[in-house]
């Protein structure tokens, strides 16, 4: 079994602002107001009163918890580590500690342990859904699809579907579909409901009809995939014999990391569109950029890239141009990307992208819903993979398993060291572009 260092040292940063007064207050306020703190998601707050709160009491398992909860969500989690390893030589049965040794070892990369952890905290309270689910999701980066998938449809979105529709209208992967009108709903991203979408092929070739509810900028994008029989977005209504969540379907079908289905394109726009005379006529390639996703996605903050070293790799080269999404200029203060020409225009949805990439020769993207599409549609793609990879990606390898079309580049160092490869990479391929030229 797995074990971690058990040294804890309560350091205050002197530079840090005081909560005012707080330890004036009795330890249980002190406490309770951490706790609080951390359901509002104000961790580097909630951290300075869990020191406090030690400050009164070394040893206060509360404490301790709280303090290696905020450092998790603050992305250090060594010292996470180290506040879960002194709560459990006082509390070794605490599952919320061992599940927390989970989560540290989980950002630092260290999946094994993370397996452990997880396990232990499973033994310690097989009720608790979200640590399942974290040791799912584990198994599932580890390349153990099997079990991974099990375990993750023990996440909201399957129970919800469960309460709100019975056991029994639940699609299980073995009810016959034929005649049968099943109703796959999209969850999560954008990325998600692109690249799970495949699976109605197989339900088609069942004998179902599919309907697939999804978000309204993806509806029109959704109607060019053969096998989807009717689109539902918000405030539409559908009839039914089976539901599925779409995230569901790779374990329904046995999906594993070397038998992925659709890796080739699935998603067929009815007409190619060119770009302006100024563009074509250049003859140079034609690259689109993604340097961040969503950023209220959890895991954002890994995935996407400073936006500074994309100006840089923009910088490198004068013969490509250079394409963005209009979604990533809001805030860009970088003068290089905000003039670069854009896919489509401001309220251009996921068809209108797709329609443009059909002239583009390479998309350059982190891990979020363009690469996704590039991918469904079979366009050349180099995927940025940063720290803590999702676990469709696995955590080793430059195969992306789900498309055929794209190459993956997972950080070595630091983002600059990749993009640094990148850099070399696209060398090569504008040379190779102007020899076929």
């Amino acid at each position: 079994m797995a074990q971690i260092k058990s040294e804890f040292k309560v350091e205050v940063d002197e530079t840090a602002a005081p909560v005012a007064l707080i330890s004036d207050y009795p330890l249980r306020v002190i406490l309770m107001t951490g706790e609080r703190l951390l359901e509002q998601k104000q961790y580097d707050v909630a951290a300075r009163v869990f020191m406090e709160a030690l400050l009164k009491r070394p040893w206060s398992i509360r404490g301790l918890t709280g303090l290696g909860i905020a450092y998790n969500a603050m992305n250090r989690p060594d010292e996470a580590a180290r506040c879960f390893a002194q709560v459990m030589s006082y509390r070794p049965d605490l599952p919320k500690a061992m599940e927390g040794c989970g989560h540290a070892f989980s950002m630092l990369e260290n999946y094994s342990k993370a397996e452990s952890w997880y396990r232990r905290a499973v033994a310690a309270a097989p009720t608790a859904r979200s640590v399942s689910i974290a040791l799912g999701v584990t198994k599932l980066r580890l390349g153990d699809w099997q079990q991974g998938f099990a375990l993750y449809d023990q996440r909201e979105g399957v129970k919800t579907l469960e309460q709100s529709i019975g056991s029994e209208k639940i699609w299980d992967g073995h009810a016959a579909l034929e005649g049968k009108t099943i109703f796959v709903i999209g969850e999560q991203g954008y990325g998600d409901h692109i690249q799970f979408a495949r699976y109605c092929a197989f339900l088609k070739e069942k004998g179902a009809r599919v309907i697939f509810f999804t978000r309204e900028p993806l509806r029109r994008l959704f109607e060019w995939i053969p096998s989807i029989d009717r689109i539902v977005v918000d405030g539409q209504k559908a009839a039914f014999d089976y539901a599925v969540m779409a995230m569901s379907l790779p374990g329904l079908f046995n999906t594993e990391a070397g038998s992925v289905p659709f890796r080739t394109p699935y998603i067929f726009p009815p007409r190619p569109v060119s770009w302006d005379s100024r563009t074509s006529k250049s003859g140079k390639p034609r690259i689109a950029l993604a340097w961040k996703g969503n950023p209220n996605n959890s895991r954002d903050y890994v995935r996407s890239c400073p936006s500074e070293l994309i100006a840089e790799l923009v910088e490198t080269t004068d013969k490509a141009n250079f394409h963005v999404l209009p979604f990533e200029l809001g805030s860009e203060q970088s003068a290089v990307l905000r003039n670069l020409p854009q896919l489509c225009g401001q309220d251009g949805t996921f068809a209108d992208v797709a329609l443009a990439l059909d002239d583009i020769d390479l998309v350059i993207s982190v891990d979020t819903s363009l690469a996704h599409l590039a991918g469904a549609l079979g366009k050349k793609t180099w995927l940025m993979i940063g720290r803590q990879p999702d676990w469709r990606w696995l955590t080793a390898g430059e195969d992306a398993l789900w498309y055929d079309s794209i190459h993956m580049f997972r950080m070595g160092v630091d983002w600059p060291e990749l993009i640094d490869r990148i850099k070399q990479e696209l060398d090569r391929f504008l040379r190779d572009s102007d020899r076929q030229n």
